[in-house]
């Protein structure tokens, strides 16, 4: 049987809610594929800027490379940011799958310009200084925009969350050309497919897009 550990950087999250992450993630996989979905066992609550992701790189190094020891055959870390994705694959020999790259990976081959949708405004220069340093999105990126809701909103307030990202995609569909929509933060899983039927463009959920992606590089043996 395939195992796939999904590692959330962000601390301090009850067994029920990765439970039930563990229950959504697993419609992205082939049946017989056990996923187990664990968050760092210390560092930041959330991760919102680089000194986030500098806390959480270590215990999920740590915890990654037990994965591997575990028998776990891959390692998808949960955070559009990638979070020590490159730190980790120096540790492990399995693969590791950044939902980040991932999705801009699936863009490069379904979209001719997509538009990226983060958490807060503030949080816009970071997810762009990241992102142009890939040519996808030098190339087919509309842009970025945002909901104006904290990382923790987007599963407390479900319906605050669905009617700003309609917002945001009739927005700006009124001023760019976009045929895809990246969900620029894992927190906005499962939201995709009411948009997708609604305006008629793709909608690239990173989570999925990182399970399957995991999924497929173990059975083509793609590890590092």
């Amino acid at each position: 049987m395939m195992k796939i550990k999904v590692i959330i950087p962000n601390y301090g999250m009850n067994r029920n809610t990765l439970d039930e992450r563990e229950a959504m993630l697993s419609r992205s996989v082939s049946e017989g594929v056990k996923i187990s979905v664990d968050c760092i066992e210390e560092g930041p609550a959330v991760v919102q800027s680089h000194t986030d992701e500098i806390n959480a790189a270590v215990p999920l190094i740590r915890q990654g490379s037990g994965a591997e020891r575990e028998g776990y055959d891959a390692v998808v870390v949960y955070c559009f940011s990638d979070v020590a994705v490159s730190a980790l694959r120096e540790h492990v020999a399995i693969p590791v799958i950044g939902p980040g790259e991932a999705s801009l990976a699936v863009a490069s081959m379904i979209s001719n310009r997509f538009l990226v949708i983060t958490t807060t405004e503030v949080n816009i220069p970071r997810t762009y200084r990241r992102l142009m340093s890939s040519p996808v999105a030098r190339e087919k990126m509309a842009g970025i925009k945002s909901l104006e809701i904290g990382v923790q909103g987007l599963r407390d307030c479900p319906r605050k969350t669905m009617e700003n990202l309609r917002s945001v995609i009739r927005g700006f569909q009124k001023e760019e050309y976009f045929d895809a929509v990246i969900l620029g933060c894992l927190g906005m899983a499962e939201y995709g497919d009411p948009l997708m039927k609604e305006f008629g463009v793709k909608i690239i959920d990173p989570a999925f897009v990182a399970l399957a992606y995991a999924e497929m590089s173990v059975r083509l043996n793609l590890g590092g």
